[in-house]
C-alpha cells in the first residue's frame, strides 16, 4: 500500500516503524474495509492519494522570514458530535456538492476521518481542498486519502489538539466584533466597520505555532499576517450574509520583488470588489486606501493564483470604493480639485487619491512643491505664516494622507 503524506522534516523510523509494520500485517490479514471476494491483493488498494494540501500554502504580506509551522498530528477519531451548520442535501444535489457536504460535516463535527463513495477522484480532491480553505476550520492544515475501489477514507491533518476550546474562543471574539457594528448598518457600512475593527484589533506579527496564518491568530490572539487578516474578514462577512472569499497570490509593495500575499474578494450591493485589510493597517493607525477596489486597480499590484484560492473576477464597480464614495478621489488633477477634496474633510488631516498613475504623479509633484502647496493651504484658511505637514502613502495605492503640523 502506497501512502504519501505531508513532509515534516527528517528523522528515523525506530519504534514507530515496528508498530506500523505490525499494523500492516494485521490489516493485510483482516482485509481493509471488508475486501470484496475475488479481488486480487494487488487490486485491493486502487489508489492512495496523498494529496496533502498546505492550508493553503503559507501566504503573508511582504516579510523577511518564514513562520515556523508545527507538525501535523493524527489521532483516533473523536466522539461523534451533531453538526452545527452544514449544507443539507437537496433533490438536485450535484456530486461535487454531495462530497463537499459530507467532508464539511465531518470537519464541523471535529472528526479525524470521513468515508465517502465516489468514482470521481478529481471532485473528491476539489471538495477536500474547499473545506481546508474555509477559514472556519482553522485547525485543518491538510488531508490525505486512501481508496478501495470507489470507497475512500479521507484523513484530516490537524494543527491544534484543543479544537473545541479554540472554537469557543473564536466564537466569543467574533461576537465582540459583530457587536461593535453600528445599528442599522447597510452592506457598505458593515464591510467598512469590520475592516476598521480588524485594523484596530490586530497587530501584524509572526508566530511559531502557525496561528499567524489563520482565524484563531487573527481574532483570538490579535496577531497574524495577511492570511489571518483575510481569513477573519472572510469569516465575519460571511457570518452576516455578505459573500466573501480569500484570494491568494503575489503582490508587490514597491520593492519590485512580489511576495506571497492574501486579500479579499467580496460582493457588496450586488457588485464585486477587492479589499486588502493588511495593507490598510499601519503601526500608527489605519487607512482605507485598499477598501473596495476594482479588479483593474487591485491588479496593478496584486496577482491572483487561482490554484491557491479565488480568482480575480473582472469588476469595474466603484460605488463602494471608500475614496470615491466620499468624494476624495481626483479624476484629473488641478489645484482647485485638490482644494475641494481638502475642504470636504474636517480637521487637520485629510486623504486624497488619484484615479490613475498620471493624475497621482501630478498630485505628488504639487504637494512636494512646498511653496505652491503652502499657498493653497493658506488660501483655504488652514494655515498662516509658515506651514509644515507630513505625508503618508502606501505604495501602489495612488492615495495619500496629509496631516498639518
Amino acid at each position: 500500500m502506497r501512502h504519501r503524506r505531508r513532509r515534516n522534516g527528517g528523522g528515523g523510523y525506530g519504534l514507530a516503524g515496528v508498530v506500523c509494520a505490525v499494523l500492516l500485517v494485521l490489516l493485510g490479514a483482516a482485509g481493509w474495509w471488508a475486501m470484496p471476494a475475488g479481488l486480487a491483493p494487488d487490486q485491493a488498494i486502487q489508489a492512495v492519494q496523498g494529496l496533502v494540501l498546505p492550508t493553503p500554502a503559507p501566504v503573508f504580506a511582504p516579510e523577511t522570514e518564514d513562520p515556523v509551522l508545527p507538525q501535523a498530528t493524527e489521532a483516533p477519531q473523536e466522539e461523534y458530535r451533531p453538526p452545527l451548520a452544514t449544507p443539507q442535501p437537496t433533490p438536485q444535489e450535484s456530486e461535487a456538492d454531495r462530497l463537499y457536504r459530507l467532508i464539511r460535516q465531518a470537519a464541523d463535527q471535529e472528526q479525524r476521518t470521513v468515508r465517502v463513495t465516489t468514482s470521481d477522484q478529481a471532485l473528491l480532491e476539489a471538495a477536500a481542498d474547499r473545506v481546508i480553505r474555509d477559514p472556519e476550520f482553522f485547525w485543518l492544515q491538510g488531508w490525505s486519502a486512501q481508496s478501495v475501489g470507489d470507497d475512500w477514507q479521507l484523513t484530516f491533518l490537524w494543527k491544534y489538539e484543543d479544537v473545541s476550546a479554540r472554537r469557543a474562543q473564536v466564537e466569543q471574539a467574533a461576537a465582540a466584533a459583530l457587536a461593535a457594528l453600528p445599528a442599522g448598518a447597510g452592506e457598505y457600512e458593515t464591510a467598512l466597520a469590520l475592516h476598521d475593527w480588524l485594523c484596530e484589533n490586530i497587530v501584524y506579527e509572526f508566530s511559531t505555532d502557525g496561528s499567524d496564518q489563520d482565524l484563531y491568530g487573527a481574532l483570538v490572539n490579535g496577531r497574524c499576517v495577511c492570511a489571518g487578516y483575510a481569513a477573519a474578514y472572510e469569516y465575519l462577512l460571511n457570518r452576516l450574509g455578505i459573500p466573501a472569499w480569500t484570494v491568494r497570490g503575489m503582490a508587490d509593495n514597491g520593492s519590485g520583488q512580489p511576495e506571497a500575499h492574501a486579500w479579499t474578494k467580496m460582493q457588496l450591493e450586488g457588485e464585486i470588489y477587492y479589499t486588502d485589510v493588511t495593507w490598510d493597517d499601519a503601526e500608527d493607525g489605519y487607512e482605507r486606501f485598499w477598501f473596495c477596489l476594482t479588479s483593474d486597480r487591485m491588479g496593478r499590484t496584486h496577482t491572483a493564483d487561482p490554484s491557491q484560492g479565488e480568482d480575480m473576477t473582472p469588476s469595474a464597480a466603484v460605488g463602494c470604493n471608500y475614496m470615491i464614495r466620499n468624494g476624495y478621489m481626483l479624476d484629473l488633477f488641478s489645484p482647485q480639485a485638490l482644494a475641494a477634496v481638502i475642504q470636504a474633510q474636517p480637521g487637520n488631516s485629510f486623504v486624497v487619491g488619484a484615479a490613475d498613475p498620471d493624475t497621482y504623479a501630478q498630485l505628488e509633484a504639487f504637494v512636494q512643491d512646498s511653496d505652491a502647496f503652502a499657498d493653497l493651504l493658506r488660501q483655504l484658511g488652514l494655515a498662516s505664516g509658515s506651514v509644515s505637514w507630513n505625508r503618508r502613502t502606501i505604495t501602489g495605492s495612488m492615495c495619500m494622507r496629509i496631516t498639518l503640523n
